[in-house]
């Protein structure tokens, strides 16, 4: 029987699959291997490092030539160095977005600095306030009212000296500490007329300000503080400081006055030397304090009042309802057997209830003090002038008890005695107050208005009002509007300024009938607009008040 033969084919595969790839591999590939490579990759790295070097130290050592010698031996610039590949730089102080134009960078800038630069810094201190404070309307208001300002007061003065206290102003926020010393040398005058200036262009002012503008020994007659008290720190209670400060120099001569020896007899001179010092706002008979800002209050101006009694012409133009207690309007006390009671003195529905209690003791209080009033600005306070008419009354009040009355059973009585009323005693001289509230409703709004929305009187004050709407401000009736939301909104401002001024109307009308009553002359009652007493509106509508 034959022999089995077995046979190993996986032996012979391998041997003869590697043989025969070995071999292939090398007749035919001549690639370099990994480790070639690496090493030939270092030899290029070394060679292209030395070359930068060289050229490197090339661009180092070539001399740099001023430009102007450059230009005349016509040597080339050296170029700056490249950045490295891969490196980026960063400009912190750049500005965002696209580069500025070349025309911008040529050249000096036609711009000039108002004030010079101190230590690298500016005085950029403006206001944050300035574009919201209640500022006039008009430029040296409260001169013109007055008659201090010959300019009439529609017209806009084009003078050198109009321009240059605008430019300063409007540029009031530029100034710091070092430039305040500069006003002592400009006129008190035009001191006092910059003031205005500011109210109307400028910022708002601090006290530090108002102190450098009124510095100096000259007395002060007028001061315009129109929209300026109430904002930063420039508080009524520190204007009376300013007020009640003693001159520059008084202390330094009372103490000149002082003799070595109390026997020593004393000179006339002397004696004179040695008077008290009069303030210098003793003299002071104009003053505005309208369009003030929210941080007034009338408990301060009833103290100051007490420094300025002697002031005849008083502008109290905006200001807000009389009252000590402003954060108490909506704050009740409560007690377990008795009823709820306001906090303060008026309550948050008072102007709606037309209770005009606490604004008119106010206001006698006020009266006690200006004497001498005879001029009162009350412009865009048409919620609270028919507290006026309160201080028309007379006022009354219980006297010390008395024993032996025969009409009381214990033996005690209380004797009631009546005083005069303020308009008729402490403001006796009062000629003029100005009432108007400040602004106008259209003509489309008054033509609106139909005779069933308002009373009799309110349709005989509307034709005089259309009538000094069409003549006087020339207001033409256009009835096409838009829309007929716009008409309305129109004619319920025209309502509520005709409801207004119907009441400022009736309480004047009462005024004068008391003061004629005890023999006083009459108060000029300034509306704004044309109310002559020779009106025929006007005094149509008085004779249905009075029926």
């Amino acid at each position: 029987m034959p022999k089995k033969r077995a046979h190993n084919f996986i032996k012979q595969l391998q041997g003869s699959s590697s043989s025969k790839q070995t071999a292939a591999n090398n007749g035919d590939d001549n690639s370099p291997s990994v480790n070639e490579r690496l090493s030939e990759l270092r030899k290029l790295e070394g060679k292209d490092a030395a070359a930068k070097k060289r050229l490197l130290a090339e661009s180092v050592s070539q001399r740099s030539v001023p430009p102007d010698v450059s230009s005349i031996l016509s040597v080339p610039e050296s170029a700056p160095p490249k950045p490295k590949v891969g490196v980026r730089l960063r400009d912190r102080m750049r500005t965002p977005g696209p580069a500025p134009p070349k025309s911008w960078l040529a050249g000096s800038s036609s711009w000039t600095t108002p004030l010079s630069l101190r230590g690298g810094r500016r005085g950029l201190k403006r206001s944050a306030d300035v574009a919201y404070r209640n500022r006039p309307k008009q430029l040296q208001r409260f001169a013109h009212l007055t008659g201090q300002e010959a300019t009439t007061a529609g017209s806009r003065p084009s003078s050198l000296l109009h321009l240059s206290l605008k430019a300063i102003a409007e540029s009031w926020f530029l100034f710091d500490d070092d430039d305040y010393h500069a006003f002592a040398e400009v006129p008190m005058r035009l001191r006092l007329k910059l003031l205005s200036y500011i109210s109307f262009y400028g910022s708002a002012l601090t006290l530090r300000q108002l102190e450098a503008v009124l510095q100096g020994s000259e007395n002060i007659t007028s001061l315009d503080l129109a929209g300026l008290t109430g904002h930063l720190n420039l508080t009524l209670k520190k204007l009376g400081r300013i007020i009640d400060k003693e001159p520059e120099g008084s202390s330094h001569v009372l103490q000149e006055a002082v003799v070595e020896s109390w026997d020593a007899e004393i000179s006339f001179e002397t004696a004179l030397r040695s008077m008290p010092s009069v303030s210098r706002f003793s003299g002071l008979t104009h003053l505005c304090l309208s369009h003030p800002g929210p941080g007034v209050s009338w408990r301060d101006l009833l103290s100051l009042v007490k420094s300025v009694s002697q002031v005849t012409h008083l502008s109290l133009a905006y200001w807000p309802r009389p009252t000590l207690t402003p954060n108490l309007a909506t704050a009740t006390v409560s007690s377990r057997n008795s009823p709820d009671v306001t906090a303060g003195g008026s309550h948050y529905y008072s102007t709606l209830d037309q209770d005009m209690t606490e604004p008119a003791a106010l206001l006698r209080q006020l009266s006690a003090h200006f004497l001498c009033l005879q001029w009162l600005d009350l412009e865009g306070c048409q919620e609270w002038i028919p507290a006026l008419e309160l201080l028309t009354r007379k006022a009354a009040h219980s006297g010390s008890m008395l024993p032996g009355s025969p009409s009381l059973t214990d033996g005690w009585t209380a004797n009631t005695s009546t005083t005069q009323s303020v308009l008729t005693s402490n403001w006796k001289n009062l000629a003029y107050v100005r009432c108007s509230q400040g602004w106008f409703p259209s003509l489309v709004g008054i033509q609106a208005l139909t005779d069933t929305a308002t009373s009799a009187s309110q349709r005989m004050m509307r034709v005089g009002i259309e009538r000094h709407l069409r003549d006087v401000m020339g207001e033409t009736s256009c009835l096409d509007l838009p829309t007929n939301d716009a008409r309305d909104v129109e004619r319920k401002r025209a309502r509520m300024w005709l409801e207004s001024e119907y009441n400022v109307v009736v309480s004047n009308d009462r005024i004068h009938r008391a003061r004629r009553s005890e023999g006083c002359k009459a108060i000029e009652m300034d509306f704004g607009w044309p109310n002559r007493d020779d009106d025929y509106t006007m005094m149509t509508m008085r004779r249905a008040l009075n029926g």
